[in-house]
């Protein structure tokens, strides 16, 4: 594929190519078999492009994929580039690129935003960029989604709260007459039509593309539905979109959810959004999004409590039994699948964060860490996640240590006291200083605190990180991770993550969790914990017990 692209390069006239990892929807968790990144370099994470040139290949990860890109990359022919948390991709890109170079991007693959920024800064360094409206990988291996007959439905009032018709009425309020919207992000589609489909691994989502109109809603999809989705609704083939906007003077869009291709259809009539009204309105769930979040994970909380009795009570057990009898679980609870792949990794594996390919050679033993991070999509279509670091057997003095250390940087996390000013940028700092604190340089924490979820396991607003996105005020009835981790490779690694949400009790904000798995108490240095975390130890684990359900 390399030496292909490398002729590609030199037909077209191009000393780079940039090859992406998602779909035209810029979709986050694209399919491997629709992924062109994974077939240069056979990395197979969720997220991570690549830089092609005529003698490197520059594969991107983010910390939660360092170790991994190593493992699977042939290092030989790909260099793998490791961004810190402190480090951007366009950033990293660019310094790459040589001066007076011609690069190649797919126009589908990458958002308007993106393509302003890398633009702004290749024009320093006196580069001209060739935009590419096809796919070069699709020339030498053809790229195919999810193919399967389940059809777009639509969920009840009971989980969604609020109806279709009424979440248009109010949306199209900031709108004028002669205003249209654009929306092609495939969670905002998903919110406003309440529809869901589970024919993509791992997605609720149904593929689409979404014109508001002052009087109606267009949805631009070759899926098939089983109901109407309301009054206000219309749906056509996805090949009329591009005729979409003839009759319209003005077209708001998102520039960083359009791709540059859906763009430059709309480019003469375009205005950009003052904000993601779609996004921010469903980042606040309601209450019977609430309830409805408890439910899925009293469910979610039974997989994680079966797999602890798994792990202590079965002998020669291996990641690949252990993550299938997870799998099973979850649809045992009523899942109708997975809200992302299952991360099992035991012993040394448990450092790297997203280990994703069980092994069924890999058995479980007494001294292991286990680091499971699961979760599912119901019959709402929202994700669950979660993760726990279990042991079997007999704890080392370091094992304690590494436990202890995470679970006092998710204790004083969780238990901090919010305010209308807090931001996942200041969590994000709580449990920063406690790593700093003890002692334990060599294990890393290269991933943020925690991230929003919704319909996607992975949803924005909010950000738990020390990013810029994470200086976002957190608001009452987000949703979203606390997931503290540290990692050494060789040794092993300690996640422990819990999804919650803010509330108001008495008039005060708290942060409430959804997940109520126990914690492993005989990996605990209680002589670590000062008397208030003990105090919230003990209050987690009481209630823990008594939220376990059969």
């Amino acid at each position: 594929m390399i030496k292909k692209l490398r002729e590609f390069l030199k037909e077209n006239k191009l000393d780079y190519l940039l090859i992406n990892t998602t779909d035209e929807f810029l979709v986050e968790y694209n399919e491997l078999s629709n992924c062109a990144r994974y077939f240069v370099t056979g990395f197979s994470g969720s997220t991570g492009d690549v830089l092609l040139s005529k003698k490197n290949v520059y594969q991107f990860v983010d910390g939660r994929y360092h170790q991994q890109a190593d493992d699977e990359c042939d290092l030989k022919t790909v260099t793998v580039v490791k961004l810190q948390l402190w480090q951007t991709f366009v950033s990293e890109l660019v310094e790459r690129i040589a001066p007076h170079s011609v690069v190649g991007v797919v126009s589908k693959k990458i958002s308007l935003n993106f393509y302003k920024n890398l633009k702004d800064r290749l024009s320093k360094k006196h580069c001209k960029i060739n935009i590419l409206d096809f796919e070069p990988v699709d020339n030498f291996h053809k790229l195919k989604s999810s193919d399967s007959s389940n059809c777009v439905e639509q969920i009840g009032l009971d989980i969604a709260g609020i109806s279709a018709d009424d979440k248009f009425k109010k949306i199209i309020k900031k709108y004028k007459k002669d205003e249209s919207f654009i929306d092609t992000n495939l969670e905002n589609i998903a919110y406003l039509t309440n529809c869901r489909q589970y024919k993509t691994p791992y997605s609720s989502t149904f593929k689409a593309k979404m014109v508001l109109y002052k009087d109606r809603c267009v949805i631009f999809s070759d899926e098939k539905f089983k109901t109407n989705i309301g009054k206000y609704f219309e749906v056509f083939p996805l090949k009329e979109f591009d005729n979409a906007f003839k009759k319209v003077k003005k077209v708001i869009f998102n520039p960083s959810t359009i791709n540059l291709y859906d763009y430059n259809l709309i480019k003469s009539k375009a205005f950009e959004a003052k904000s993601d009204c779609i996004k921010e309105m469903k980042a606040i769930k309601n209450n019977r999004e609430i309830e409805h979040y408890k439910k899925n994970y009293k469910r979610t909380d039974n997989v994680v409590n079966k797999a602890f009795d798994l792990v202590q009570t079965k002998d020669s057990l291996t990641e690949k039994a252990l993550s299938d009898a997870v799998e099973k679980e979850f649809i045992n609870q009523g899942a109708k699948q997975l809200s992302f792949k299952t991360i099992l990794a035991a012993g040394a594996n448990s450092s790297i964060i997203h280990y994703s390919h069980p092994c069924d050679k890999v058995k479980i033993k007494d001294g292991d860490f286990i680091l499971l991070d699961c979760g599912g999509h119901f019959e709402g279509g929202y994700s669950t996640d979660i993760t726990r670091t279990f042991l079997k057997g007999k704890p080392s003095q370091l094992q304690k240590k590494v436990y202890t250390t995470v679970l006092k940087m998710f204790l004083n996390a969780y238990n901090y006291k919010v305010t209308n000013r807090t931001t996942g940028f200041t969590l994000d700092s709580v449990a920063r200083k406690i790593h700093k604190k003890s002692g334990l340089k060599d294990f890393n924490f290269n991933h943020g605190l925690g991230h929003g979820v919704g319909i996607n396991v992975h949803e924005n607003p909010p950000t738990i990180s020390c990013g810029a996105a994470g200086k976002r005020v957190l608001k009452k009835n987000m949703v979203f991770t606390i997931e503290p981790g540290l990692y050494k490779a060789g040794f092993g690694g300690v996640r422990l993550e819990n999804s919650v949400y803010l509330t108001d009790i008495n008039g005060k904000l708290k942060i409430q969790s959804l997940s109520h798995v126990p914690f492993q108490e005989n990996v605990i240095d209680f002589s670590l914990l000062n008397e208030q975390e003990k105090k919230w130890l003990k209050q987690w684990n009481n209630t823990s017990s008594g939220e376990k359900s059969d």
